[in-house]
């Protein structure tokens, strides 16, 4: 009877997981445990998407006024020749010994959709695999230092957000049934890729970011994007050997509106970009405050702050206030579900410590002991 009881308990359970979406704990093969260990690094920016605030020497090398990698590859006649020089120089073996100096395990990687697949007529993008080969040295960077990398989707087709980040500002045509396909189709595309690197740069892949900072402005909208992940969350942990936990933003509604979205122990992680530079905060007491409220912030997945700054209004300029800043977010980012934090971004031409993760360390603000320690915390 024990033994009958005991296999219609098995059968039950094994339709309850048939009948619910594929859900497990971190992948035995996956390189990177979110749920029990704490991503500290930097991101790439400006790298394989020109932002134009953030460096114009591309733009001023092919004497163009765009604003985005959009028209500056549709106005400059070489335009391929100064992205292939870009992308040799902007982010070196030299950047890697400066992440590695502050004892960080993290890179997060902005890449846009023409990395992956071809472009439809009428989109300039430059598509020649240069951004794959670019990845890929910065892998053996990355396993010379043991620092892990996540790809993220930083640009879909037709754009998730209309913004310069995203290629292309304008309107957001992603969520046409053409541009999801599409968007599909560079997950996929970027699963295969991971799944062809050499196993020594293969293992360095702590996750695949699916959309940043989509902005889901519809109910329609919003169920679109639902669909997107819930199909992408399938291509990423059922149509790849090395698996990888799917990593999705949370389009800046909040993790409450994703409370029901791929239930524990998902192979999934989601994606927060706090920033206090957007409106006006009154005082840094204040802001201060508002960064200590994630101490308690809870959710059934893994939380990472895949952006975050020292960029705030009003400002916060002097180094007590900033070393603060800086403490009181790492603390903030690694209580309660908190997976860690990535820094926008590791370099900049403007001459910003706010967002420059290496001017940070230049400053002091940023050391060994930064991320394991964090003795300046407010919280």
């Amino acid at each position: 009877m024990k033994a009958s009881l005991t296999f219609l308990l098995t059968i039950l359970g094994l339709a309850w997981q048939a009948h619910a979406r594929p859900l497990m704990t971190k992948r035995a093969s996956s390189s990177w445990d979110y749920w029990s260990q704490k991503a500290w690094g930097a991101n790439l920016g400006n790298w394989l998407i020109l932002e134009r605030w953030m460096d114009t020497s591309t733009f001023d090398a092919g004497n163009s006024d765009a604003q985005d990698e959009w028209t500056f590859s549709s106005q400059v006649s070489n335009a391929a020749d100064l992205l292939q020089q870009h992308w040799d120089s902007w982010i070196t073996a030299d950047d890697f010994s400066t992440l590695a100096s502050a004892n960080v395990n993290h890179v997060r990687v902005p890449v846009g959709f023409w990395a992956f697949i071809t472009p439809d007529d009428g989109e300039p993008y430059i598509s020649n695999g240069g951004q794959k080969k670019a990845m890929e040295r910065i892998l053996g960077y990355c396993a010379q230092h043991g620092i892990y990398a996540l790809i993220d989707l930083h640009g879909l087709p037709g754009s998730q957000n209309g913004e310069a980040h995203s290629g292309h500002i304008g309107s957001i045509d992603f969520y046409s049934d053409h541009n999801i396909q599409r968007g599909l189709q560079t997950v996929q595309a970027a699963v295969d890729w991971i799944n062809g690197l050499d196993p020594s740069l293969q293992k360095m892949i702590a996750g695949l970011e699916v959309a940043n900072e989509p902005h889901a402005n519809s109910d329609s909208d919003k169920t679109t994007l639902r669909s997107f992940y819930t199909q992408a969350y399938d291509i990423v942990n059922n149509a790849s050997n090395f698996k990888v936990p799917m990593v999705f933003h949370d389009a800046f509604l909040g993790v409450g509106y994703w409370s029901d979205f791929l239930p524990a122990p998902a192979n999934a992680v989601i994606d927060l970009h706090p920033y206090w530079a957007y409106s006006d905060y009154g005082s840094s007491g204040t802001i201060l405050s508002d960064v200590c409220n994630y101490k308690t912030q809870t959710f059934h997945l893994p939380v990472l702050f895949g952006e975050w700054s020292l960029a705030s209004n009003p400002g916060m300029s002097s180094t007590t206030l900033q070393r603060q800043f800086m403490d009181s977010q790492v603390d903030a980012f690694q209580s309660a579900g908190g997976a860690g934090a990535i820094f926008w971004a590791l370099k900049n031409a403007i001459n910003s410590d706010a967002w420059s993760f290496e001017q940070l360390v230049n400053d002091g603000i940023i050391n060994s002991g930064t991320f394991s320690q964090h003795n300046n915390s407010q919280c």
